[in-house]
């Protein structure tokens, strides 16, 4: 026994209520602001008081067994007074969640569509569809002669296939762990090194083709996470790194033990200039830093913002580091310095 309110928004729809089931149809019959009546709850006859408050949100019933406003219905009506504010809150965060999700949802076909093009499009590229057409019978054969005759091309092709469904699968990830509520994390017992470097071989390719030499520190340090939502982390870390690095330069992975607390997985590389006043406003959402945007205009400044979302899943914080060294090159309109990307474990931390 208690209060009940079941909340209906401004087109028909519930879209919160507590009833009983077996009063779920009440509402029908709550046809003044304040009324007592005689319900059935759990098989029982109960006196309880009824009524309603509407505005343009929506209308809040609320239904109470509670003897204090069954036998005043001054605090009835406050009862009812501070209900409406619910409403107003409710029916808003509905309103926002929905337009989150649908952006999201839009997001996530835009980019899928995407991925799904380029795909379709590096496989034409290496064998074309008239030719599998003008060779119906003997498709297979035909594939192997394309690909002996062209063996670096087919390589490349294969490694951008592989890299574009990891990123179907980090497009699901993302959708599914910062989007949908009580995402699910499983956190399991992993090699540091082995997690980051099963991640990083997914942009090696990229990284060489800019000159850029990739070092990693030896370390056999095993850490508490969730793979599957690090792997979004650190797929768009990388991702970002390829595309703002510096050619001809370094990328290097170090791993740091400060104290039984705190470990430290330090990316450092020569990449855009980061200005001070950016340095907290990276990984807010559509920002995108003065450097980047004379780079290049088609960034959604989504990827940082995607990192901290993630990292926050796996108790992982971020740091960011500018101008580590007073090294740093000038290329075109872009300067380039030494920054660092921090990941803070806590190894005592195991969920």
């Amino acid at each position: 026994m208690g209060t009940y309110k079941q909340i209906i928004d401004n087109q028909g729809k519930i879209i919160f209520g507590d009833f009983p089931q077996e009063l779920k149809t009440l509402t029908s019959k709550i046809t003044e602001k304040s009324i007592k009546m005689k319900v059935s709850i759990d098989q029982r006859d109960v006196d309880s008081r009824c009524g309603f408050e509407e505005n343009s949100n929506g209308i809040i019933y609320v239904l109470t067994t509670e003897s204090k406003y069954i036998n005043s219905s001054k605090l009835f009506k406050e009862l009812i007074q501070m209900s409406i504010i619910i409403l107003d809150s409710i029916v808003d965060f509905k309103k926002n969640l929905s337009l989150n999700q649908n952006e999201y949802v839009q997001d996530l076909i835009h980019n899928l569509t995407s991925l799904n093009t380029y795909n379709i499009l590096d496989l034409q590229n290496l064998i074309p569809q008239n030719v599998l057409s003008q060779n119906i019978n003997r498709q297979k054969d035909t594939v192997k002669e394309i690909i002996s005759t062209k063996p670096n091309i087919s390589a490349e092709t294969i490694l951008k296939l592989i890299k574009y469904n990891f990123a179907m699968k980090v497009e699901f990830s993302v959708f599914e762990k910062t989007v949908l509520l009580n995402p699910s994390v499983q956190k399991i017992e992993y090699s540091i090194k082995e997690a980051i470097l099963s991640i990083l071989q997914i942009f090696i390719d990229d990284f060489e083709k800019k000159k850029i030499q990739v070092f990693v520190d030896s370390n056999s340090k095993r850490l508490y996470f969730d793979y599957d939502i690090l792997f979004v982390s650190l797929f768009y870390i990388f991702e970002n790194s390829v595309k703002y690095c510096c050619e001809n330069s370094d990328f290097k992975v170090i791993f740091k033990e400060v104290s039984d607390n705190l470990f430290l997985v330090k990316f450092e590389m020569l990449s855009l200039r980061i200005e001070d006043y950016e340095v907290n406003k990276i990984c807010q959402k559509k920002f995108r830093a003065k450097s980047a945007l004379i780079l290049t205009d088609k960034g959604k400044g989504l990827g940082m913002h995607r990192v901290m979302k993630t990292l926050k899943l796996n108790n992982i914080e971020l740091e960011i580091i500018p101008r580590v060294s007073p090294k740093s090159k000038t290329n075109k309109e872009s300067t380039y310095e030494l920054n660092q990307f921090i990941l803070k474990f806590d190894p005592t931390r195991i969920i």
